[in-house]
């Protein structure tokens, strides 16, 4: 019965507008810690850990649409203010990313699959710690793609 009152039954009403600009501004907190942590100059012009924070970033987006019950496009909105006004990526750039993150987040094949989900647990974490653990964990996220690159060159 439950399956079928979710296919057919009453739509489930979007959260109120507020939630998506609440949203982007605690995100946006959040995000900032993780950069003064790992050094904002990482971050400056097109970077791999400015493109590997928004994968992570991800995460911290789906932990707070579940929990403010966002609809999808709700929290799509979310995902494309970050990619554009705080990562700065044009809005093309930005729709493609959201879109990569958004089909990775279910796929356990895809190489984004891990970075999404350790920026969930990292968020959640965060808002139950207000500590460095998420900063810590995007470290050392950064840390293995720098010891790849190194076994690569």
């Amino acid at each position: 019965m439950g399956l079928f009152n979710r296919l057919f039954g009453q739509k489930q009403q979007d959260a109120p507008p507020e939630r998506v600009s609440e949203s982007v501004a605690t995100m946006e907190q959040y995000l900032r810690g993780i950069m003064a942590h790992y050094g904002d100059a990482h971050f400056q012009g097109d970077t791999q850990a400015k493109q590997i924070l928004s994968v992570y970033s991800f995460g911290g987006i789906s932990a707070l649409a579940i929990q403010h019950r966002m609809s999808p496009p709700q929290a799509h909105a979310v995902c494309l203010a970050l990619l554009t006004s705080f990562f700065g990526f044009e809005p093309a750039d930005a729709a493609a990313k959201a879109q990569a993150v958004i089909t990775a987040a279910p796929d356990r094949t895809s190489h984004l699959y891990r970075i999404v989900h350790r920026g969930a647990d990292g968020f959640i974490h965060w808002q139950q710690h207000s500590d460095d653990g998420a900063a810590k964990d995007f470290a050392e996220i950064m840390n293995h793609f720098k010891n790849f690159k190194k076994k690569e060159g």
